[in-house]
């Protein structure tokens, strides 16, 4: 059951929501009452920021005219003294000599430099100050004076102005000042704390963190502490910026000021205000508003509770009978309802007999419109979904939609961009409106194609135009963008633009990427099939007209399904990519080396003069793949097989070539691999019939051409059926019917025994479930596994499943797996062979001792019976040896407890030898050649094995 909510009275509710909603007024008075204090003060701030500014720009301007009186004093004593000398120079340096240290002292200057006509410097007096020569040129040529200011560890300012003798110009004078007497006299105006930074090398001066050292400071010892927490807290901007922080319970508000007439980011004015004083007066301010208002809230609660307690107990009283409203019971709703009819009242008719006669109104009108509403409920509440589904599709749609979807006016400024958008941007929240369209065309072709664009769509001439441009995303990256722009339908106001711009610029560099990958293979990134081919002919074309030669190799990698299928594709990659290195550097820079898809390769020897060497080549690759391969922690040995071609001899064309250098790798892998051959003609044709062969194959396997027949396994003891081999046979339309000797090692050549497994695996399982279902005896049936469907990766769903597809239960298969496969991956096959045991399918070796044989393998598998294969049946009372192998392999299986079933037995000599051995299971055609379905039905009869009444039953029940 659900827990029923609390019950809260609706006096407690409205009491509570007024009080809420007073509080949250005054809470917003306080926070707006708040704001407008701290508006207030930032303005102030500002102000203040504006004035101290202005004013330390307005002093180093009057420290400027400073200089400058200072120089024209020197002037007009200099005129005084200059009778009474020769140089024209004299005077002035005798008056600079009598007057430096003075001014010096008074700190009105710190150097004075002299330059005559030649703007060679003649004397100076106080410190070096470097002054580029091009100003010394301005003032003799305009005869105007110059002022510059200069920052490096220390702030100078010095004025360059001509001198002038009996109005002639006889030289420059070079009066300068340290900065530092502005900012003292500015700090005798004011209250606040003035200094200058300057830019620093970085984790150099005071401000490390900021590349800034103080040059000058008001009461440094306590405002340098401050700076120094600041650089540590915050970023520096180097436009300069107003900071405000609080350390040891003061807070303070520093100004950082570019001084004008310096490069950015060299020197800085600085301004440090104590404004503890005036954010204590906010705080102070802001408490009183919100005792204020809780005062009016707690009068205003106890008035409000005072005048609705009488109202609210008639509507309390009404609420207990609402309910019923709700539960359809409308005549009960109206009987307790006219209780509360009460028309002789001293007070007369109020809002409470309101309410009681329009709820009694109101419940006829319910009752009324009940059967309505649930008619309605079902059209309504489907027409919702179909709404919602397609609201939901179309907001998926814009906002994950990768391409840029907006709206914009005429005049280009966005109103709405899509999630793609702001990202591509860069762009936050609600920012889409600081931008406009036209902010996002680059070029000026681009803004006049929209233009005219725009005014074809405004103007009613186009439904939609479309325009290209380049779009520069937040990254600074590029991008190609198709606009698609359309007017929207609007009933009031201007008309808006949607605007819709697909990304193509991965379409361009997918167009750039496909060209490549259509001449070249991705993996090894070789050249392909058709750039090949391209190559080939025109080599051939080349040979022709010069009457010389072109040589073709195709190289095949040996048993590289095996490690693909085992060892997995990345180790099978990796394996393609040593083997082309190794290729090419088997070969030279002029010859061309090609991946044709798989493991095959191909390479063109444009400049071959004979055959002696192109077999030189083919030698060299084989050498070069004798060592094995080191991938991952494997040591992979793959061999090659090539073959070869060469114009004229072996074809006129490039594909002729390449036809008959398969042909010859093929003849080279039937030769036993890790070899090449040249094309010959004649082992072309046999070569020819047996792929016409293979062709007819893959249609027989999808076009159920294949046929299964089963061969009895007998318990001599009994002399009983025991199980069943499935034998895949051809029925061929032409040649008739072909055993598996012909067709099974062409399916594992051309990839085809995998399905060719799949369907024994799938027919097998049928007809055991369909002989069951018939009351056929509890017995299994044995299906071989090649060595390429144990590595597929596949196995053990396609077993699940043609299992599950024919209802039987895995007690009744029998896999039986190659003993060659399992020793050679053993890492890749004991871990699906114990999976299946554990499924309860038995495991079966077939073809014991014909192989490596190895004990220890044996031993570690999960097998449960071991065939001897009908190579050592057949040769008893003949082959010794063989008879030995029996009988010892019969002994170890006994000590291992397998079951063991000989196969190939055919006489009476062979069956009782091994029966003498105590091997009770024998398959062969003593007992029976392999049979159709119908005929090993009809023998298993015959041996009365089949009861007349037996009952259906499915072998999942059993």
């Amino acid at each position: 059951m659900v827990e029923a909510a609390r019950f809260i009275s609706l006096k407690w509710r409205i009491f509570f929501i007024l009080v809420l909603v007073l509080i949250t007024v005054q809470g917003a008075f306080a926070l707006f009452s708040m704001y407008q204090l701290e508006q207030q003060f930032s303005r102030q701030r500002e102000h203040v920021n504006r004035a101290e500014v202005g004013r330390l720009n307005g002093s180093l301007d009057v420290s400027y005219e400073r200089l400058l009186e200072t120089a024209e004093l020197i002037s007009i004593d200099a005129r005084s003294l200059n009778a009474e000398q020769d140089d024209a120079l004299a005077g002035f340096r005798t008056s600079i000599e009598r007057r430096f240290n003075a001014l010096q002292l008074s700190g009105s200057v710190n150097s004075i430099y002299l330059y005559d006509q030649r703007e060679e410097l003649i004397s100076f007096w106080g410190d070096k100050v470097s002054v580029p020569e091009s100003y010394i040129q301005q003032v003799i040529t305009t005869e105007r004076p110059v002022r510059q200011l200069v920052c490096n560890s220390v702030c100078v300012r010095y004025v360059l102005l001509p001198l002038l003798l009996d109005d002639h110009q006889v030289g420059v004078m070079m009066v300068s000042s340290f900065l530092y007497d502005v900012i003292y006299n500015i700090k005798q105006q004011t209250l606040l704390d003035i200094g200058l930074a300057l830019g620093a090398p970085e984790q150099a001066g005071e401000l490390h963190d900021w590349g800034l050292l103080i040059s000058s400071l008001t009461n440094r010892q306590r405002n340098q502490p401050i700076l120094e927490f600041l650089s540590n807290q915050k970023e520096f901007h180097a436009e300069g910026s107003v900071y405000r922080i609080s350390y040891q319970d003061r807070d303070y508000e520093v100004l950082f000021e570019p001084l004008p007439g310096v490069a950015a980011g060299t020197a800085y004015w600085l301004v440090l205000d104590d404004i503890s004083a005036d954010v204590k007066t906010i705080e102070t301010t802001l408490f009183n508003y919100l005792l204020t208002g809780l005062l009016g809230i707690f009068v205003a609660s106890v008035l409000m509770a005072m005048t609705l307690r009488r109202p609210l107990a008639f509507l309390v009283a009404l609420a207990q009978h609402l309910p019923l409203l709700s539960q359809s019971e409308y005549k009960q709703m109206r009987t307790e309802l006219l209780k509360f009819n009460q028309p002789g009242r001293w007070f007369g008719y109020d809002e409470r007999d309101i309410v009681l006669h329009s709820t009694l109104d109101l419940t006829g009108q319910l009752e009324r419109l009940e059967t309505v509403v649930n008619q309605r409920t079902e059209s309504l509440e489907k027409s919702r979904f179909e709404l919602g589904k397609e609201r939901d599709f179309l907001m998926s749609l814009l906002e994950s939609a990768p391409m840029l979807i907006l709206t914009q006016n005429k005049q280009g400024e966005l109103h709405t961009l899509n999630h793609f958008g702001m990202q591509l941007l860069g762009l936050k929240q609600n920012q889409q409106s600081q931008l406009s369209f036209f902010d996002l065309l680059q070029k000026d072709n681009e803004s006049q194609e929209y233009v005219s664009q725009l005014e074809r769509l405004m103007s009613g001439l186009e439904n939609q135009v479309r325009t290209d441009n380049v779009l520069l995303d937040a990254a600074g990256n590029q991008h190609d963008i198709s606009w698609l722009h359309a007017k929207l339908r609007q009933e009031q106001g201007a008309p808006m633009i949607l605007s819709i711009g697909m990304d193509i610029s991965d379409r361009k560099r997918a167009e750039r990427r496909l060209h490549w990958l259509a001449n070249h293979d991705p993996l090894t990134e070789r050249p392909n099939r058709q750039f090949f081919m391209s190559c080939l002919n025109n080599a051939i074309e080349k040979a022709r007209i010069s009457s010389g030669s072109v040589a073709v190799l195709f190289i095949d990698l040996d048993r590289f399904k095996e490690v693909n299928d085992s060892l997995g594709h990345t180790v099978g990659d990796q394996l393609l990519l040593i083997a082309t290195q190794r290729i090419n550097d088997c070969i030279r820079q002029t010859d061309l080396l090609a991946r044709l898809g798989g493991d095959e390769f191909t390479v063109l020897l444009s400049s071959a003069r004979d055959m002696e060497g192109v077999q030189l080549v083919a030698n060299k690759i084989l050498q070069a793949f004798q060592q094995p391969f080191l991938i991952e922690k494997y040591e992979v040995v793959v061999t090659v097989s090539i073959g070869i071609s060469a114009f004229p001899d072996h074809g006129n064309d490039g594909s002729s070539l390449i036809k008959h250098a398969d042909v010859a790798m093929f003849q080279a892998k039937d030769a036993g691999r890790n070899g090449y051959f040249i094309y010959d003609f004649e082992k072309d044709n046999q070569r020819f019939e047996r792929f016409a062969l293979g062709a007819d194959l893959r249609k027989a396997i999808q076009s159920d051409q294949l046929v299964l027949h089963y061969q009895p396994q007998i318990d001599v003891r009994t002399d009983m059926v025991v199980g069943v081999e499935a034998l895949v046979r051809w029925q061929h339309p032409e040649a008739g019917l072909l055993g598996p000797d012909r067709f099974i090692s062409l399916a594992e050549e051309l990839d085809l025994i995998i399905p060719l497994g799949e369907w024994v695996l799938r027919e097998a399982c049928q007809q055991m479930s369909s002989w069951l279902k018939k009351g056929f005896p509890i017995m299994r049936m044995a299906v071989n596994l090649a060595g390429q469907q144990i590595a597929h990766e596949q196995l053990i769903p396609t077993i699940e499943r043609a299992l599950k597809d024919a209802d039987l239960n895995p007690e009744y298969l029998t896999l039986e797996v190659t003993e060659s496969f399992i020793i050679r991956q053993p890492e890749v096959s004991i871990g699906k062979l114990t999976y299946l045991r554990d499924l309860g399918i038995s495991l079966a070796m077939d073809d014991f001792g014909t192989g490596y044989s190895s004990l220890s393998y044996l031993k570690r598998l999960p097998i449960e019976k071991l065939k001897i294969d009908r190579s050592f049946i057949q040769d008893i009372g003949e082959d010794q040896s063989d008879e030995s192998i029996i009988m010892a392999t019969v002994a170890m299986c006994q000590s291992l407890q397998l079951e063991i079933i000989a196969e190939g037995v055919e006489t009476q000599q062979q069956l009782d030898f091994i029966t003498a051995l105590e091997c009770h299971y024998v398959q062969g055609y003593f007992y029976s050649k392999p049979l159709t379905a119908e005929a090993l039905y009809a023998f298993v009869d015959a041996r009365n094995q089949i009861p007349d009444n037996s009952g259906i039953r499915l072998p999942a029940e059993s």
